[in-house]
């Protein structure tokens, strides 16, 4: 009996489905188009000898609407080989697509509740969007979606479909892969991110380059998955999510963006810079030195206090691209005086989107600092996990390699 599985596409925008105009500006196409692109560079791949166009057209699409995906990637899945393996998907839109730079927390809140209503009837999901902020929204989507059974994968491109030396086919068709072939796979239920031969954990990930095809890393843990001509799955080497039954119930409103700032430390940094930054913020994300650092002036310990006695949560990242912010030096009294959480190795988009998530939740400000303290679902080191070296405990597929420490 043949195995189907379906994969929900949602199309945010982003250069992934751009052309150019007669000003050679890049401007979004409609989802028509993009979805009729995608079925004829299908079609090139299903046509048998003699078929005509319209033929093969009507074969790969069910009544229903719903398109097969490329029939050979079931020889990338072991599980597939010997058995009639189907992966159907349906590519839906928001309507206009949104530039990823005008990308908000009320846009993550849409594309998490078009996840949810369609959770029961899909296998996996994929979100195409546009990489200037991507980390950003893989990241809120990890704490928005919270525990799920399916995986979610936010993938785009830095060359559009329709340019010949597109990176996003290869991307769009990877992330399908994963999303339908691979749905089963447990270590693969969570929000991830597909660039360039690499599945990624969503929250773990910086954009670190804007000229290559490859953008993203995950600075301080290994990739999930490689997608080279063999794929391989980096099970023993995955974070392990942390789920918190008592947030289930929790919910995300739109009600009130909370004012959620950051504070970046450089030399020369004044009082009134800080200060214009921390008076009527709900959360700051304080960008230090190295480990954690910061400057031991006693006006930067008065203000920071003064933050914190006014309900400003505070959460401090190391603004280097790899590290662990740890309390080794005398300067971080200053934080430790003024309740400032330790961010560990959280990434600067992990940070921020966990910040406005909790802050937009139904959460009390006691339990909101103890969730920020925390890692829920993967995103740091924090406890249980072990900030000073390699935390490797037993599982129920033998040791796991919680960091690259």
């Amino acid at each position: 009996m043949a195995v189907e599985r379906k994969v929900y596409v949602l199309y945010t925008g982003g250069t992934f489905g751009m052309k150019k105009d007669d000003d050679g500006k890049l401007v979004p196409q409609s989802l028509d188009v993009i979805k009729d692109f995608i079925i004829r560079h299908t079609i090139l791949y299903e046509r048998k000898p003699g078929e005509s166009e319209e033929a093969v057209r009507k074969r790969i699409i069910n009544p229903d609407g719903l398109i097969t995906l490329y029939h050979q990637l079931a020889d990338d899945d072991p599980k597939a080989k010997g058995n009639q393996y189907k992966v159907l998907y349906e590519m839906d839109g928001l309507k206009p697509p949104i530039d990823s730079s005008n990308v908000t927390p009320e846009d993550w809140g849409i594309m998490a509740k078009r996840i949810k209503e369609h959770m029961e009837k899909y296998d996996g999901f994929v979100i195409i969007h546009g990489t200037d902020t991507m980390a950003f929204t893989s990241s809120a989507l990890s704490f928005i979606l919270g525990e799920i059974n399916k995986p979610v994968i936010v993938t785009g491109a830095q060359m559009p479909i329709f340019h010949p030396r597109t990176d996003g086919l290869d991307n769009f068709i990877g992330s399908m892969l994963m999303a339908g072939y691979f749905c089963d796979r447990p270590m693969l239920h969570q929000v991830m991110l597909y660039d360039l031969n690499k599945l990624y954990q969503g929250n773990r990930v910086v954009k670190f380059d804007c000229d290559s095809f490859s953008v993203f890393d995950s600075p301080d843990v290994f990739p999930l998955a490689s997608l080279e001509t063999t794929i391989k799955l980096f099970e023993h080497k995955m974070v392990e999510p942390i789920f918190h039954s008592s947030l289930k119930s929790k919910t995300f409103t739109l009600e009130r963006r909370p004012e959620v700032r950051i504070l970046r430390f450089f030399p020369g940094i004044t009082e009134n810079y800080v200060r214009g930054i921390l008076d009527g913020a709900d959360g700051v994300i304080l960008e230090t030195y190295g480990c954690g650092n910061v400057p031991n002036f006693k006006w930067l310990g008065d203000r920071l206090i003064e933050a914190y006695e006014s309900g400003v949560l505070m959460l401090n990242c190391t603004q280097v691209y790899r590290g662990t912010v740890l309390p080794i030096y005398a300067a971080s009294e200053i934080l430790t005086k003024a309740h400032v959480i330790s961010g560990y190795d959280i990434t600067p988009e992990a940070a921020m989107t966990k910040m406005i998530w909790v802050l937009m939740s139904t959460f009390d400000q006691e339990t909101r600092r103890e969730i920020m303290e925390c890692s829920l679902y993967g995103e740091s080191c924090a406890p249980p996990y072990c900030p000073l070296q390699p935390s490797v405990e037993p599982g129920p597929k033998g040791e796991r390699e919680q960091t690259r420490k």
